[in-house]
């Protein structure tokens, strides 16, 4: 009974995104606070597709046609690392479980730790993207996903993720918990101010500008 009510639930969620994209003629973003990098005049947005769900600890889940989940991690951890230039997923046939670090993703210096946002067992990667993680960086939602699940605890898993505009008022609030996190953490107080530029989103790339124990601090308090 449980099963059928959130195979319901999912195909009303599908059914109104196919609505939106019906009348778009982009693909659907659902536009959180904006940024200003520190060496541009444009403004950026995360991007937050409406179809996805997304984990507390910034990665997302995406059902596909039959019994299969598309996984990957956010716009948010992306920009904060600066891009992504290497990247290390489970094997095919493991089993990985909701909140554990399965997925780790680096750039320069620095490297992340993510967890699994469903638990289920990982039938297949995205090769292309572990040969050039730079598509991640240009679209984490599309060609840039990871691997895709056969859930195990579906119904279990989506209770705790965050979809559609509860989605984007999440991100707003990690945003808005990141400054503060830069602004205690930060060594140089310069940098605080570069990465606050109009009091939007932090700078691409921040997280390199933090050392070693900052970068650690980040993982347990963000990505956990």
């Amino acid at each position: 009974m449980v099963a059928l009510f959130v195979i319901l639930f999912v195909v009303l969620l599908l059914g109104i995104d196919l609505f939106i994209q019906a009348r778009s003629k982009r693909y659907p973003i659902m536009a959180a606070a904006p940024s200003v990098a520190a060496h541009a005049h444009g403004r950026e947005t995360l991007r937050i597709p409406k179809s996805v769900f997304f984990h507390p600890g910034h990665t997302w889940a995406r059902l596909q046609d039959g019994d299969a989940l598309e996984i990957g991690i956010d716009d948010f951890v992306q920009k904060a690392l600066g891009g992504v230039d290497r990247i290390a997923l489970p094997a095919i046939g493991e089993f990985v479980r909701q909140g554990d670090p399965v997925i780790t993703v680096g750039h320069g210096n620095r490297q992340l730790h993510l967890v699994a946002p469903a638990s289920g067992y990982v039938r297949s990667v995205n090769h292309d993207a572990v040969e050039n993680p730079g598509m991640v960086s240009e679209n984490p939602y599309r060609d840039g996903w990871l691997m895709m699940v056969e859930p195990a605890e579906l119904a279990r898993n989506l209770s705790v993720l965050h979809v559609a505009e509860n989605a984007v008022t999440w991100i707003k609030e990690e945003v808005k918990r990141f400054r503060e996190f830069l602004n205690a953490s930060a060594a140089q107080p310069a940098l605080v101010g570069e990465a606050m530029l109009d009091g939007g989103v932090p700078m691409a790339g921040v997280l390199a500008q933090l050392d070693e124990q900052h970068v650690s601090d980040f993982e347990k308090q963000f990505l956990r």
